[in-house]
């Protein structure tokens, strides 16, 4: 029988050897993983987690927001400190996660670069034209929006930061949106709840799914087709290298460009 990714498989080679580009789509074994093997129960914690995480960096930042404020900082700089102390506290908060329902195991191995021909092709290569698609399908996807919808107010930054803000809040807010935000959200979609999904319904809806999830918590219902198309192209590559290191960078690429073109 046919392999169903052999069709795209095809597609990625290289034009000089005519061999494929990517290798075959790892086999991940979940028969020890899992708290249960109800879906029910799992869902419940897969709904849990998700929760104990937004409601972390929801009430942390803005809780800390206000602490930095009461002290005399800036709503901009103290919006962006915020973040980045909360997106570290979540890093080893989404590894418990992973613990738990999951496999350190593999999501370690899911952050090794490898070779050099191996770092090229997931850190940047993979990357760029998975920007150059979300690219294409987000700019469809506002004009169907638009269209029906209507023309969407941009949303601004915490705190008005923007080129005339000072050099330490523009990078404060680098290194939190461009930064910090692609690696906690990757690892947390992509690492734990991507995994945890395929588990117990399969490649497909884990994808789906998972990238739905993922465009929810975003909360701007614009916001949320753009992150949920997003999703699926992070997740498909997940699931086709075996590494959340082409998302993490793609994520990046993504929220440097949105920061740069369109907030700032």
């Amino acid at each position: 029988m046919e392999d169903k990714g052999s069709g795209v498989q095809s597609v990625f080679v290289n034009f000089f050897t005519m061999k494929p580009v990517l290798p075959p789509e790892p086999l991940i074994d979940y028969s020890s993983e899992g708290v249960s093997n109800s879906k029910l129960t799992s869902w419940a914690v897969i709904f849990s987690f998700l929760v104990a995480w937004m409601t972390v960096l929801v009430i942390g930042i803005l809780v800390m927001t206000v602490l930095l404020m009461s002290a005399g900082v800036g709503e901009g700089p103290a919006f962006s400190i915020s973040s980045i102390i909360i997106e570290i506290i979540l890093l080893p908060m989404i590894l418990l996660f992973i613990y738990v329902d999951g496999s350190l195991e593999r999501t370690r191995d899911m952050i090794r670069f490898g070779s050099m021909k191996r770092c090229l092709t997931i850190g940047f290569a993979i990357p760029v034209v998975a920007m150059i698609i979300d690219n294409i399908l987000v700019l469809i996807y506002a004009v169907i929006f638009v269209a029906i919808f209507g023309e969407q107010p941009v949303p601004e930054l915490p705190g008005g930061t923007s080129w005339e803000s000072s050099n330490a809040s523009l990078i404060l807010t680098f290194i939190s949106i461009c930064i910090l935000t692609p690696i906690s959200e990757e690892l947390l979609f992509r690492g734990y709840i991507l995994d945890s999904i395929n588990r117990i319904h399969g490649k497909w809806p884990a994808i789906l799914l998972s990238s739905l999830l993922f465009g929810l918590v975003h909360f701007d219902p614009y916001i949320i087709g753009m992150a949920t198309i997003g999703g699926v192209i992070y997740g498909w590559i997940r699931i086709r290298t075996g590494s959340l290191i082409p998302g993490i960078v793609a994520h990046a690429m993504w929220n440097t460009m949105a920061l740069v073109v369109t907030y700032l």
